[in-house]
């Protein structure tokens, strides 16, 4: 089968399946919102042998639950393809492929764990131009299949000029010692597909890039690495010194983010000379997760002030006035452990929901410097959760945009008015603040 009709195939599929889903910044909570997606590619190119050439790598994720088994004798299978087309300048065809793959496992529980993936990869050489991907998992048990597209704008790795190629984020590596489909030079580097550090469990921030030497030979290179919060501003900086770069430079970098605020962020390379002369920069974007502890152990006053939906004047009052580590810890376990469904369990839902929530807000609601906690819509959704139906008006000829968020299972239900005042996406609630009496 030719792989345009394939791709035809499988965006007819992604169509049907993706029918009647409303997403936005309207409330609405996107399936797999803040877990890594079942699918999932991410793509960086570096320099070539070849002068003008580059190498594009494209790294899929595919995790066990996201495909259909098949019951056999000894066990289960799941059979699927990841379809790949890598289109050029004019939208010209440069590169397709097609990998058939098999995950055999012995149980059905194993079919179901959450935690267990695949990570695989493309490495295609093409001359410098942009590019656009297009990559589909086709399950072949459901006969169904999935398309994510990327765009990646071309980077020029000849340049009269040192300069540095895109960022691998990695979610570990080591020394190449052995032969592997992922090794740069000397080191063996496994792609984080999700860009997503931080957490409970995760506190180093990894990454790859490389350094290219130039035609001329500049001296005193440095690379600068900077970490800015995309409200707050710049957090942490790093830099390596080389003098002359007159070889390709390969470099693993690991920042430890444990005691870095969670949210979004982005990393900057900038390659700069003498007197500070930049010769090339690069942003590029990551997420620090946010969850119960992660705010806790990194902003207690910020914590405390996030519970404001939720806990009692008086809880509020004990939770601010501890000082000592020991006590915070105390009073937060006790205020969580009375708003625990799951006391037998390892993980409080309440706990991890409300977070949810915050994140959420921030994610769809935070305006210019105010994160989404503080607004009128990240109250009302911390406080009921996702509406049951959100009225969008954007557009309206004689009216300032306006949102209604409906709660029918609210007893009594309840409607919210968000207006937007000035056309800047800054929506505000409108009384009455608690959503009856209309």
């Amino acid at each position: 089968m030719k792989i345009n009709s394939l791709h035809s195939i499988a965006r007819g599929l992604l169509l049907i399946l993706l029918a009647g889903i409303v997403l936005g910044q309207t409330g609405y909570r996107p399936a797999n919102e803040f877990g890594e997606a079942r699918f999932a590619i991410e793509a960086a190119d570096f320099r070539g042998e070849q002068e003008k050439t580059a190498v594009l790598e494209i790294y899929y994720k595919i995790f066990y639950d996201a495909l259909s088994y098949q019951k056999l004798e000894d066990g289960y299978e799941a059979l699927y393809e990841i379809a790949l087309v890598v289109d050029g300048k004019n939208d010209v065809q440069i590169y397709g492929e097609i990998k058939e793959s098999r995950i055999f496992v012995k149980t059905y529980p194993e079919t179901r764990r959450s935690k267990d993936f695949v990570i695989n990869m493309f490495r295609i050489p093409l001359d410098q131009q942009d590019v656009n991907i297009r990559a589909s998992l086709i399950d072949k048990h459901a006969q169904t299949a999935r398309e994510i597209t990327r765009k990646l704008k071309k980077r020029d790795y000849w340049r009269k000029y040192p300069n540095v190629s895109r960022v691998e984020f990695a979610r570990e590596f080591d020394t190449g010692s052995r032969d592997s489909k992922f090794n740069k030079g000397d080191f063996r580097v496994i792609p984080s597909v999700s860009r997503l550090y931080g957490g409970d469990n995760d506190s180093l921030l990894h990454y790859y890039v490389e350094v290219y030497p130039g035609r001329s030979q500049e001296k005193q290179i440095k690379l600068i690495n900077r970490i800015y919060h995309k409200t707050k501003g710049f957090v942490y900086q790093d830099t390596i010194f080389y003098g002359v770069v007159d070889e390709i430079k390969r470099e693993l970098h690991t920042v430890n983010v444990a005691n870095i605020l969670p949210g979004d962020y982005e990393l900057e390379l900038r390659l700069e000379g003498r007197r500070g002369k930049v010769y090339n920069k690069l942003i590029e974007p990551f997420e620090l997760e946010l969850t119960a502890e992660t705010m806790f152990r990194n902003d207690y006053k910020t914590a405390i002030k996030m519970l404001k939906y939720l806990a009692t004047r008086e809880e509020l009052k004990k939770l601010e006035k501890a000082k000592q580590p020991g006590e915070r810890r105390q009073l937060w376990d006790d205020f969580w452990s009375l708003r625990d469904d799951n006391a037998r369990g390892r993980e409080n839902p309440n706990k991890k929901e409300y977070f949810r929530r915050v994140r959420h807000s921030n994610r769809y609601f935070s305006f210019m410097k105010k994160e989404g906690w503080k607004t009128g819509r990240g109250m009302v959704y911390i406080t009921h959760g996702e509406p049951d139906e959100v009225e969008d008006y954007p557009f309206e000829l004689a009216t300032k945009p306006y949102q209604y968020w409906h709660y029918y299972r609210s007893t009594p239900p309840r409607r919210f008015l968000f207006i937007d005042e000035w056309g800047d996406g800054d929506y505000e609630l409108q009384p009455p603040f608690n959503g009856l009496s209309f």
